[in-house]
């Protein structure tokens, strides 16, 4: 009878994790065709088997930029997760298009620090933690991501709360609901996830970050029920063992999958394949020929001058008439190797700037624009998107000095910045309403200027490219780092 009893005790599951995958059939890294393989490949086991996706995914992406991460979706609900996490590029097109994407969603989607007035709590179509079930287990999803999401993603309406108390408070009531283990989906540097570990808040803590593989910062060293994943089209299996009714005992037993050596599933891929073949209608035509090489490796593009940056910033100087022109590095996401000689289509620059952003034409005084310029090289170290390519200026910085001292000397045009000076910026709408911390450039004039038509950025760089036919964009000494230490 006690043996009996004993077995009967034990409990098991299998999740299956991973995040980040914004982009179909544009990457060497495999997809969803991949991962649906791994997933039906563990259904198939006698074990209740979870799919949990962490999300940051809906954009930004070439198609994202025409469907806001439609087709995302659409191919996820073949997948069948039994929940997807929000994490802070499901905010690419703003709050009101994750509401729409969550009700075209077929599983739940779940913000657990998330409040919206209007609604009294979260954001409508979203869940705030669930219970998800295979077989006789239950488990509990909370999934919450950074404050600083706001930051990066202007957010009109709703606000992001305190991840750690959401996560508290979540647990609390999925215990009380009958969730036997709870796992955690999160998205930022928190140093408060061990601890929740530690006092049985949560069970389980899955994480992606790919930007561990370009900074020079070790993956961090968690608990064993903290696992994070940093490589590109990596996936988690973890296999879960417990005695029922005792968290405590959980044992952890995780192994590691690559989507690119996965076969694709025909069924998903084909559904793939459809939607790419919508891009290819689309984007498909020759618009000019690099005459030299061109790198938008991430890692680049955000510490240092890069040669396919200036040419944006070049082309919206051009466009507005403008004297200078800055734009933030996170909007150009290639990461794609362009060989001298390589012809360019409308896909190329879609997938650089798959951004819906608009160029803005503003006056900014030189004191602004330099707190702005501070506001660039104030998380270098973390290759964060917010650091800026220019034109019409040059500007030394040193980023071994504290953060709002690191700008040594700005050239405009060949002439020192002055403070009291009026400048006429070309920037993104995006960066003027205070995206990735330019708070300087908020609320500043905005001028008009022959051409307007509210082009899409993207499209700026398209006509830019055809009127020269052959480009041949330079490094100018635009960006020159002191210190000559990197991130």
């Amino acid at each position: 009878m006690l043996t009996g009893h004993a077995v009967a005790a034990e409990r098991q599951a299998r999740l299956i994790f991973t995040a980040e995958l914004p982009r179909i059939l544009e990457t060497e890294q495999g997809d969803y065709a991949e991962l649906a393989s791994i997933v039906k490949t563990q259904r198939k086991q006698p074990i209740p088997t979870f799919f949990l996706f962490g999300g940051d995914s809906l954009g930004p992406s070439t198609l994202a930029s025409f469907d806001r991460g439609s087709h995302i979706i659409d191919i996820l609900n073949l997948l069948e997760p039994d929940a997807m996490g929000v994490a802070k590029r499901e905010f690419s097109f703003f709050e009101d298009e994750l509401s729409l994407r969550s009700y075209e969603a077929s599983f739940p989607v779940v913000a657990s620090n998330l409040f919206d007035p209007i609604t009294g709590g979260n954001l409508d179509g979203l869940e705030s933690s669930v219970i998800v079930q295979q077989g006789d287990v239950r488990l509990g999803v909370i999934a919450v991501f950074s404050p600083a999401a706001a930051e990066q993603y202007p957010l009109n309406r709703v606000m992001i709360t305190s991840p750690e108390e959401a996560v508290r408070e979540q647990s609390v009531l999925l215990r009380q609901a009958g969730a036997e283990l709870i796992v955690l989906l999160y998205s930022a540097n928190f140093d408060f996830v061990d601890g929740l570990i530690q006092q049985r808040v949560v069970d389980v803590a899955l994480r992606k970050n790919e930007l561990f593989r370009l900074t020079k910062t070790e993956l961090p060293k968690t608990l064993p029920a903290n696992i994070n994943l940093s490589a590109p089209g990596e996936v988690a299996v973890v296999d879960l063992h417990w005695t029922a009714g005792a968290p405590e005992t959980l044992q952890l037993k995780p192994t590691f999958q690559q989507l690119k050596a996965q076969q694709a599933d025909p069924a998903v891929l084909k559904v793939v394949k459809s939607h790419s073949a919508r891009l290819e209608q689309l984007l498909g035509e020759t618009i000019g020929t690099t005459t030299v090489e061109l790198d938008t490796n991430r890692r680049l593009v955000r510490s240092q001058e890069n040669a396919l940056a200036n040419l944006v910033v070049d082309a919206m100087v051009w466009h507005t008439g403008a004297d200078i022109a800055l734009v933030n590095a996170g909007n150009i996401r290639g990461e794609k190797h362009y060989p001298a000689g390589t012809t360019l289509t409308r896909r190329d620059i879609a997938m650089e700037l798959p951004y819906r952003n608009q160029v803005v034409l503003v006056q900014v005084t030189g004191k602004q624009l330099l707190a702005a310029l501070e506001n660039s090289l104030s998380e270098f170290e973390l290759l964060r998107g917010r650091f800026a390519h220019l034109s019409g200026m040059q500007m030394q910085f040193d980023p071994s000095q504290p953060v709002g001292k690191r700008v040594i000397s700005v050239l405009i045009n060949g002439q020192p910045l002055v403070p009291k000076q009026q400048y006429k910026l070309a920037t993104f709408d995006y960066l003027a309403e205070g995206g990735d911390g330019y708070k300087a450039l908020v609320e500043l004039p905005q001028l008009n200027y022959s051409n307007q038509m509210n082009k899409l950025i993207a499209e700026v760089v398209v006509d830019y490219i055809k009127m020269q036919k052959n480009i041949a964009p330079v490094l100018q000494q635009r960006l020159v780092n002191t210190a000559r230490s990197q991130p």
